[in-house]
């Protein structure tokens, strides 16, 4: 069950918002089930998008540290705290590395859980959405310290008839719009006419020091019409 990351986008004809998301996260909890078997509650707090209110976490499934499946929905009948001294007991998530013989990297997640000694009672491994069971194939270490993306922008004004497509790689894009109208059409298809003067905002979150990228964006400039398009592309050999 990924969980793909989506930039915010506007609809229903209103010029769109200087608004970005911010990515959803997952965290675990340590369950027992009735006969103390431990289980591992999944829960996922939504996407914000701006100055929208957070919605409340929501429980996406458990996980079976035993054999390492997910199931979707909510923990089985009877699951509680586990039964010991104190309530100590924890679950730590750690991210690793699996590294392949040709020498590439798959990050996961590995869900350690803890009594209440701090001893490791049992171990589940997920991919980076923390829920899809993954299971490593070559030597498993500490992932390298991330180096983040060079990210170069480019700056271009545009008086119509044109239409500037967001290139490959877009992490983010600023238009400022200085004579109307134009018309904005996203990666789904939906257009938005943009009738008065005015800046708009798109950016897509990334991870893991990996910048995000904007899909299919296209600014329609009319004759007549004039924009000032900002972007920023990760960095070519001839920019960095």
């Amino acid at each position: 069950m990924p969980v793909q990351y989506l930039p915010c986008s506007s609809g229903g004809g209103n010029p769109p918002g200087g608004e970005s998301c911010c990515s959803p996260s997952v965290t675990s909890t340590s369950l027992c089930q009735a006969d103390g078997s431990p289980v591992l509650l999944m829960v996922r707090s939504p996407c914000v998008c701006g100055s929208t209110p957070p919605g409340d976490p929501e429980v996406i499934g458990w996980i079976d540290p035993t054999i390492g499946a997910f199931t979707p929905g909510p923990a089985p009948a009877g699951s509680g705290p586990c039964a010991q001294a104190g309530g100590c007991g924890s679950v730590a998530v750690v991210e690793l590395c699996d590294v392949q013989p040709d020498g590439t990297q798959v990050r996961f997640l590995r869900h350690l859980v803890h009594d209440c000694d701090g001893a490791v009672t049992s171990t589940t491994d997920t991919a980076t959405d923390g829920t899809t069971s993954y299971t490593p194939t070559g030597e498993v270490g500490e992932c390298p310290e991330c180096v983040p993306v060079p990210m170069c922008p480019h700056l271009l004004g545009i008086t119509g008839p044109e239409t500037w497509t967001a290139p490959e790689g877009t992490e983010s894009v600023h238009l400022t719009v200085v004579c109307a109208p134009v018309t904005i059409t996203d990666c789904a298809g939906s257009r938005t006419v943009v009738n008065e003067c005015g800046a708009f905002s798109w950016s897509a979150p990334g991870s893991s020091c990996v910048p995000g990228e904007l899909c299919g964006l296209t600014v329609d400039v009319p004759d007549s019409a004039a924009v000032y398009i900002q972007w920023l592309t990760p960095c070519t050999a001839d920019e960095s």
